[in-house]
């Protein structure tokens, strides 16, 4: 193990030129330049690698600028092995090259991240260590959504007309202000409603979008206990909430003939739990909805 001391752009740039197949990126801000820089090397080879980017395209990071979306698309299209998945939460900035070299860092792959910042990392190279890291890269980017290059074009669009509107909004005398606002309001609703449209259409073997939604709580209960062990449905709410941020709307209540019963995502929830437990992947021990689920080996698939 090695560290990674500031600046580091040129630990990066030995990084991407010891990228034989593939390589995994997992940071939630992500500027033009480094991508830029990615790109020139890996387009002066002459075989092709898988690059899988993991980022958080939530709405507040787009409009500030934090994470770009057309430089991300701009990568898929100049490396075609390139595809980015989004993940609401990601906070993990780590760079995995094949399974020889893992660089654990506080920095984003941005230009201060490489070249500015004070940041701080470790290079690891033992091959286990490398291994975990890449399989817990791995099921953080099975939560993640899969964004193809068309709609990251389209998010970063839409980020830019948010910021357009931000600064009317902000500009804006108080005859028109109330207007201005619910025009940013909506500029910004719109990037979350795209990233909800990603995520429902992340299952492509889904039949039909209630289908596709069902399968990402399946997958979302499936990991929580993994990671946690059993748990009880009111305690697994919270962490699934987390990873579903898009799909768990406390605004949108179960309504059976005018009366309301409860939140629509947590009914969701008790459904995936009942599928898994009708596949034989899911057992309560002692029935009742305050007893824990507990996954078993066959749910670690």
């Amino acid at each position: 193990m090695q560290s990674v001391k500031s600046p580091w752009y040129s630990t990066f740039d030995q990084f991407v030129g010891s990228i034989q197949e593939s390589a995994i990126i997992a940071a939630p801000y992500i500027s033009s330049m480094p991508l830029e820089r990615l790109a020139k090397q890996l387009r002066s080879r002459r075989r092709s690698v898988r690059i899988d980017v993991l980022t958080s395209l939530r709405a507040d990071s787009l409009v500030a600028g934090s994470v770009d979306a057309a430089a991300l698309a701009w990568l898929c299209q100049r490396v075609p092995g390139a595809a980015v998945r989004h993940l609401y939460h990601l906070h993990a900035k780590a760079y995995v090259a094949d399974g020889h070299t893992a660089i654990v860092t506080s920095a984003n792959l941005t230009y201060g991240g490489l070249w500015r910042n004070q940041e701080l990392g470790v290079a690891i190279t033992e091959p286990d260590d490398v291994a975990a890291i890449v399989d817990d890269l791995l099921e953080y980017g099975n939560m993640g959504v899969p964004v193809p290059p068309e709609a990251l074009v389209e998010l970063g669009d839409l980020a830019e007309q948010a910021r357009q509107d931000k600064a009317a909004m902000d500009a804006a005398v108080s005859d028109n202000a109330k207007d201005q606002k619910e025009q940013y309001d909506a500029s910004v609703h719109s990037i979350a409603d795209r990233l909800v449209e990603l995520r429902v259409a992340k299952n492509s073997f889904a039949t039909d979008a209630k289908a596709s939604l069902n399968a990402q709580f399946v997958d979302a209960v499936k990991y929580v206990l993994r990671r946690n062990g059993p748990m009880r449905t009111r305690d697994m709410n919270p962490l699934i909430r987390q990873l579903l941020p898009e799909l768990c709307d406390d605004n949108v209540d179960r309504v059976i003939n005018g009366v309301r019963f409860g939140r629509k995502w947590k009914h969701t929830v008790r459904n995936a739990q009942l599928q898994l437990r009708r596949a034989g992947l899911l057992v309560q021990d002692e029935p009742g909805r305050e007893k824990p689920w507990c996954l078993i080996e066959g749910g670690r698939q």
